[in-house]
């Protein structure tokens, strides 16, 4: 015996599905253990599943991104650091979740002017000076700061606040206190 229920391959498709139907825990475990024992080919049928998707319907995948996108912009945020320091082999990452924290810990306003509105990410040590991505390397900053701020370290930075007189918060402000308290 060969071990295939039929010689037509379609026919017995129709036939594993309808075993699947029939025995949904035993084809789930099934699957489970597949997965386990061939994580790489998994991981490559994935790929090549949602390349065929974005081929055969490009519109309808785009708009899915984009709209996951909106509802969750820590996560875009946190992809595109990730990218930005994959570019220059820098170390480290950070994740949505970590970002919406520390966004969280520093009360949802810019850490150089304590202004609120849509924040960034931006590096204490900037990625071109040797910085990492790690998340102990980031501050929320509003635009204008971070493009302000530039190559600049925090420091630097904070210093030519200062002396413009616009500093409003300063490096052991409210951060360093809730890291203390919470450590």
């Amino acid at each position: 015996m060969s071990g295939v229920a039929y010689k037509d391959p379609e026919r017995g498709r129709a036939y594993g599905r309808e075993w699947m139907k029939r025995n949904p825990e035993k084809a789930r475990e099934a699957m489970r253990r597949w997965r386990a024992r061939n994580p790489e080919l998994r991981r490559e049928r994935n790929r090549r599943y949602k390349r065929a998707a974005q081929l055969r319907n490009p519109a309808k995948i785009n708009a899915q991104k984009a709209a996951y996108h909106a509802a969750h912009p820590e996560y875009k945020r946190a992809k595109d650091q990730a990218y930005r320091a994959r570019k220059i082999a820098a170390p480290g990452s950070f994740s949505g979740a970590e970002w919406r924290d520390l966004v969280v810990r520093w009360g949802n306003v810019c850490a150089y002017r304590g202004e609120p509105g849509p924040l960034e990410p931006d590096h204490r040590v900037p990625l071109v000076r040797g910085g990492t991505n790690y998340i102990d390397n980031i501050l929320p900053s509003c635009r204008n700061c971070n493009a302000e701020k530039g190559k600049l370290t925090e420091d630097e930075f904070r210093a030519r606040l200062a002396a413009e007189g616009n500093a409003t918060m300063t490096p052991d402000g409210r951060m360093s206190d809730e890291e203390t308290s919470a450590g």
